[in-house]
């Protein structure tokens, strides 16, 4: 447990010599300025990546819970009388720049 303490706080550990031997390894590599900016260029990529996931799930959730609204209204305004035309035509109105027609018509069959 010392010597991963040791190893942890960058201090030479000697345990057995294929420790040694990955020890030295590490260290060429660290000290390998074309390798060190192959890794940073590497773990940039990947925070980049992740920040994307992050964004197209964010987009991803808005879009979901505005399809969930969208058929709550589409319900509401059944329950108030609305014809499939009428409701049509104010789903077109609030929400015509984000989907179809045809998207809006899918959406009051699901409804």
């Amino acid at each position: 447990m010392l010597g991963l303490v040791d190893l942890i706080n960058d201090r030479p550990v000697h345990l057995n010599k294929y420790f040694d031997w990955a020890q030295k390894k590490i260290k060429e590599l660290n000290d390998d300025s074309k390798w060190r900016d192959k890794i940073m260029d590497y773990e940039t990529r990947l925070l980049e990546e992740k920040q994307e996931g992050k964004e197209e799930g964010k987009e991803e959730g808005k879009e979901e819970a505005t399809i969930a609204g969208l058929k709550k209204l589409i319900a509401a305004l059944r329950d108030f009388g609305g014809t499939n035309q009428q409701i049509l035509h104010r789903l077109e109105i609030d929400y015509g720049d984000q989907f179809t027609k045809k998207e809006l018509e899918n959406f009051m069959k699901q409804a």
